[in-house]
């Protein structure tokens, strides 16, 4: 969409950094569990949770729509030399492979429909991370864009759940939802359960 690149454009180029920061902590508790391979990071942004696979030595795709974004993630990335393929694309649109990662991290990023491709382009026995906020009561404005209560656990009804939780963690000033989650069928790939 359009409004969207130029909405993040205008935040990234202007110096507003939202989501600039260290990597997801529940990602960086479970990345010495996950399988190892091709990686991809949805929604990357600035590329924090790119960059904390590709530094675990998987194989990373990060896919965002804005390049202003993206470049700022590129940059960042070479000076640590890590290697990660940047992708921009309007995710309303986009179609990853299927069964083409061994893991995929959604991070504060909701889009229903593109949903059920993310699931379809990991690998049997594979993995989903997912970590985004919660609402629980009433339509907040941006309701579309919070999951409500047990949603992933119905997303990944035929999924085996390593670990799903709601709530307030840490020093979050938001409710959160997030699951890890293994694609059944395949080889196994394997994980290391905490």
């Amino acid at each position: 969409m359009r409004q969207d690149r130029e909405k993040w454009d205008l935040r990234y180029g202007s110096g507003e950094r939202p989501h600039d920061g260290p990597p997801s902590q529940f990602l960086r508790r479970w990345l010495p569990y996950l399988p190892r391979g091709r990686a991809l990071d949805v929604a990357t942004g600035l590329g924090r949770n790119a960059m904390l696979l590709a530094q675990a030595g998987h194989r990373v795709d990060a896919v965002d729509i804005s390049p202003v974004g993206l470049q700022v993630a590129k940059t960042r990335a070479a000076r640590r030399r890590l290697r990660v393929r940047w992708i921009e694309a309007d995710l309303d649109a986009w179609r990853p492979a299927a069964e083409r990662y061994a893991v995929v991290v959604v991070a504060f990023y909701l889009n229903r429909t593109l949903f059920p491709r993310l699931m379809a382009s990991v690998k049997p026995g594979g993995v989903m991370v997912v970590e985004t906020h919660l609402h629980r009561d009433g339509p907040p404005p941006r309701s579309r864009y919070r999951l409500r209560p047990g949603e992933l656990r119905r997303w990944f009804a035929k999924w085996e759940v390593l670990e799903l939780e709601e709530g307030t963690f840490g020093d979050a000033k938001w409710e959160l939802a997030r699951i890890v989650a293994r694609r059944p069928g395949g080889r196994s790939l394997k994980i290391r359960c905490r």
